[in-house]
């Protein structure tokens, strides 16, 4: 079994960031100005410190004094390069990584892992198997619902269309009917008419012919015989 262990955090940065938290201040340039005092004084007192560490330490406490130099002295003019800025830029990334260290420490302590697994290609074959207590007839019956429930979907109901003469063919025949008797009626049109589908058809038709000035029509009165004269 794989053991993780957690190194504890040790350098500048970490120092920085207690002195600052333990005042409960914000990561900013002011109270990096109010710690200063107390790192230098951790330095003093920690003269143990290992060379190569220390080098870390005394880069901080020097930006440390550059900032505090500045609140006090507000003259002093600023370099190119914002150490305050920069320094508040690292901790804030510092604290990330710290927070998210503690994250993964407790995970560990409660034992809340999470593994997967390679994938295992199975020689899977399709098979059926019934429930329990299934008869022959239950299953023909379910086979003849499910059948019946397709066959109306494949096999739809069919109906015989009427076939409907076209308007174009009764303004074709009145047409004709005046151009060889001069004068017609509405009723004779329609001698012929098998359903009142004909009927509105030849209607719709005589209109065409009056609106595109082929012929006129008249009725003496209401329900009158409608005459139908060719225009020359």
């Amino acid at each position: 079994m794989y053991k993780i262990e957690l190194e504890q955090f040790s350098g500048p940065l970490d120092l920085l960031l207690q002195l600052i938290e333990g005042q409960k201040l914000d990561i900013s340039s002011v109270a990096l100005a109010e710690v200063t005092d107390q790192y230098l004084s951790y330095l003093d007192a920690h003269p143990d410190i290992s060379t190569t560490d220390l080098a870390d330490f005394l880069v901080i406490a020097t930006k440390l004094l550059v900032i505090k130099s500045r609140t006090l002295l507000p003259q002093v003019e600023e370099d190119e390069d914002d150490m305050a800025g920069d320094l508040e830029l690292q901790l804030k990334m510092y604290k990330e990584y710290l927070d998210a260290s503690k994250k993964i420490e407790q995970i560990i302590s409660e034992k809340h892992f999470c593994f997967t697994r390679e994938r295992v290609a199975y020689n899977f074959v399709p098979s059926f198997s019934s429930p329990e207590n299934v008869s022959v007839d239950d299953l023909r019956e379910a086979y003849l619902e499910i059948i019946k429930r397709v066959d109306y979907v494949v096999n739809l109901p069919q109906r015989v269309m009427e076939k409907v003469v076209s308007l174009s063919e009764m303004v074709s025949h009145i047409r004709g009917k005046l151009t060889e008797f001069q004068k017609t009626d509405f009723r004779s049109i329609v001698a012929t008419a098998t359903c009142k589908s004909d009927v509105v058809v030849c209607f719709m038709a005589l209109l065409e012919l009056i609106k595109s000035g082929e012929a006129m029509v008249n009725q003496s009165s209401i329900f009158d015989e409608i005459k139908i004269e060719r225009i020359i």
